[in-house]
């Protein structure tokens, strides 16, 4: 049985695709050629995401790569998502109890996580960290440092496009500034996709 959270629909803010949950799952299968899975198994492996792990994902959309994480993790786990629309968020908890997957879906910004300090060992975010204003995303690498605990992962993947305005691996010397450490940038490849992520560690005392 599903675990399920949602707090009560706000206003709609800056980021949000709440409009396009309805078709975000169709998009998703066009896009990857009904390999939308194999995409999530990938970016999981990349996480190195641990049998035991408490993982959250931030931007969770329907849920498909908070399921994939709680798979990996395994019973022992923890995998939970958070996400600004509420309407993608209904659609994650739904999706989640249909295929009997233990997660906790909540509404939620990367600027005000809603969980206590030092609770996960990793946090993921895919194709959503620059869905928002720069002051937003600085707000919200104070909180993944606040909610990840010593020692803990950040996992950063998005996609890349010639025309593109935004480049990843310019994040990794705003992370070292953030009290990350152990940063590493590297290419991925789904497909005829070329995708980048940032992988760092959190060091506490």
């Amino acid at each position: 049985m599903s675990e399920t959270q949602t707090v009560t629909a706000k206003k709609k803010q800056h980021g949000s695709m709440g409009n396009w949950a309805p078709y975000y799952d169709l998009l998703m299968t066009l896009m990857t050629l009904g390999r939308e899975k194999k995409l999530r198994r990938l970016e999981v492996e990349l996480a190195r995401l641990k049998q035991g792990d408490k993982v959250l994902e931030i931007g969770c959309g329907t849920g498909s790569l908070t399921i994939a994480a709680k798979e990996q993790v395994g019973p022992s786990g923890e995998a939970a998502g958070i996400d600004i629309a509420p309407e993608m968020a209904a659609r994650a908890i739904r999706k989640a109890a249909m295929k009997k997957i233990n997660v906790s879906i909540k509404t939620g910004s990367i600027a005000s996580i809603p969980y206590p300090d030092n609770y996960f060992n990793a946090v993921i975010c895919s194709f959503m960290i620059f869905h928002m204003p720069d002051d937003v995303r600085m707000e919200g690498f104070k909180e993944i440092y606040r909610v990840l605990k010593h020692g803990g992962r950040y996992f950063i993947f998005d996609g890349t496009t010639r025309n593109k305005r935004y480049d990843i691996r310019e994040l990794a010397p705003i992370l070292k500034a953030n009290s990350f450490s152990n940063i590493e940038t590297g290419e991925a490849r789904f497909m005829i996709m070329k995708g980048w992520f940032v992988r760092s560690q959190v060091e506490k005392k």
